[in-house]
């Protein structure tokens, strides 16, 4: 006779399907409702599913087994024990359990998607200036959330020692992300192109704008170019179409909507390709756009 399954073995299934090494209440909730109405009744160890109001005295319980063990300074979060989970557990990993609505943009996207070589030493993360901002947690789909509640984000100053720089996003502003699994588990990323595009209209959030600039040389190749474009009129901020056309003109790479983008271009006072530096006699004429940083990086690609 087959040995019924229990609700860490359960638990350990599902979360062993991601290679995730943490699990927070609700994910906890999430996993265990899905095992509860796939296992047919006598094949388990419990009744009914767990609900939103009995989860955590069930993962307290699991901790005082030795299945779990807590995570310190980060209530609801839990480490798994299993032998497959002793490896070190990620920021990025504990980050989108404590809010399931966190995207890495900015210096951490940069260094995500290798367009920079230097590993940072913050997080740069993204979350709605209001509730979830139409997502839902990264893996899972709206069936699991069927009579559920939307998960509260909580914000923490540092996960790991390491500090976190929260930006919050209006609702016309959540596109251009993605999730990947590198290591397994999903991570709510910004795509590259989105990535290219908020270095510059936030170098300062990015490591400077020579570093934004180096990351568009190093990825030149990589860039999806009609992506890219849809993202540049989505966001309808004219010095953006200045900025890249320019820089793409530098790298040497061409796109449809230069032409259009050439069209809105005038000089004002924010017409300059480093938003957060002074003004500077360097001049494109063609993009009506002060080239107030060196552009020495766009040139010199893999440095």
């Amino acid at each position: 006779m087959k040995k019924k399954l229990s609700l860490a073995d359960a638990l350990e299934d599902g979360l062993a399907k991601e290679n995730r090494r943490v699990v927070s209440s609700w994910r906890a909730l999430v996993i265990l409702r899905r095992a509860t109405s796939k296992t047919p009744s006598h094949r388990r160890r419990w009744v009914g599913s767990p609900t939103p109001g009995n989860i955590k005295s069930i993962l307290r319980r699991l901790a005082e087994n030795g299945e779990l063990a807590a995570l310190p300074h980060l209530p609801q979060l839990y480490r798994i024990t299993s032998p497959y989970a002793r490896t070190p557990i990620q920021e990025d990993e504990i980050l989108l359990e404590l809010h399931p609505y966190a995207t890495l943009g900015f210096l951490s996207a940069f260094a995500f998607h290798s367009m920079i070589n230097d590993l940072p030493k913050e997080l740069h993360v993204t979350i709605p200036e209001q509730g979830s901002g139409g997502m839902i947690p990264s893996g899972t789909n709206p069936d699991d959330w069927f009579g559920l509640d939307t998960v509260p984000g909580r914000v923490v100053d540092k996960i790991n020692k390491l500090p976190i720089h929260w930006h919050r996003l209006t609702s016309t502003r959540i596109f251009g992300q993605e999730e990947y699994s590198p290591l397994g588990y999903p991570v709510r990323v910004t795509t590259p192109e989105r990535t290219l595009l908020d270095g510059l209209l936030r170098p300062e959030w990015c490591g400077g704008m020579e570093n934004v600039l180096r990351a568009w040389a190093n990825y030149k190749d990589l860039i999806n170019l009609n992506v890219l474009g849809e993202l540049v009129d989505r966001f309808h901020v004219t010095v953006l179409c200045q900025r890249v056309g320019f820089i793409l003109e530098e790298l040497g790479l061409s796109h449809t909507s230069i032409e259009a983008w050439l069209s809105r271009s005038h000089r004002g006072g924010s017409s300059k390709l480093a938003g957060n530096l002074p003004f500077a006699p360097t001049f494109s004429k063609r993009w009506m756009l002060s080239i107030n940083t060196p552009v020495d990086a766009l040139h010199s690609e893999g440095t």
